[in-house]
């Protein structure tokens, strides 16, 4: 599946993925610096360039200071207009705790629009799933937490997780799945209704 990339202007700690022909890069304010930085070139540029310089770029996108909606909201709209179902934001984590709880809402908001947005850093990775998912990746030194994003998941089952559930109900004041761990070789996570905010962290970053 052909992705777009988009840099944000948050924390960043390196790029993690190899771009493949069809792949779209997009810098959202600050976050073209870092498309610099890592030697790509974005096809292009959208912000209201308040915590950087602006770009002398030609495919650009000046957006005002004063709106409704985030830089990142903006780029991901490009996204989506290019044909994009799957996007992976960097800069996204990390600073200000608003903006990252912001960019979390916006993967809730997209989601519920088909379109899967994964946020990614050197040790995090966040996704919201609204149907049972398999990880078919093997992940070590990983832990795996979930966080209920409508009021109830229902019939939730976790399997080849370290702390197992079957056919539970998960609630979105509920902090019972934070700190899970993979014990197999792919896990999966099964439930009838709900969405789900699924939280990667590289378990070595908290020792």
């Amino acid at each position: 599946m052909k992705k777009c990339y988009i840099f944000a202007g948050g924390e960043f700690d390196g790029f993690f993925d190899q771009v493949k022909e069809g792949d779209y890069i997009i810098g959202a304010d600050k976050g073209y610096t870092y498309i610099e930085k890592i030697g790509l070139r974005p096809h292009i540029i959208i912000g209201d360039f308040d915590s950087a310089k602006k770009p002398d770029f030609e495919n650009k996108i000046v957006l005002k200071p004063e709106k409704d909606e985030t830089d990142l909201y903006a780029a991901i709209n490009i996204g989506i207009k290019k044909g994009y179902k799957k996007i992976i934001v960097y800069g996204a984590l990390g600073g200000r705790i608003s903006h990252t709880i912001a960019n979390i809402k916006i993967l809730e908001d997209f989601k519920k629009k088909g379109i899967d947005i994964e946020l990614k850093n050197k040790n995090q990775r966040l996704f919201v799933i609204d149907k049972n998912f398999i990880e078919k990746k093997q992940i070590e030194n990983t832990y795996v937490s979930l966080f209920a994003l409508t009021e109830k998941v229902e019939n939730l089952s976790l399997i080849n997780l370290k702390y197992q559930l079957k056919n539970y109900t998960l609630e979105n004041d509920m902090h019972i799945g934070v700190s899970n761990e993979p014990i197999g070789k792919e896990f999966k996570i099964e439930f009838d209704k709900g969405m789900v905010l699924v939280i990667y962290e590289n378990k070595n970053t908290y020792k």
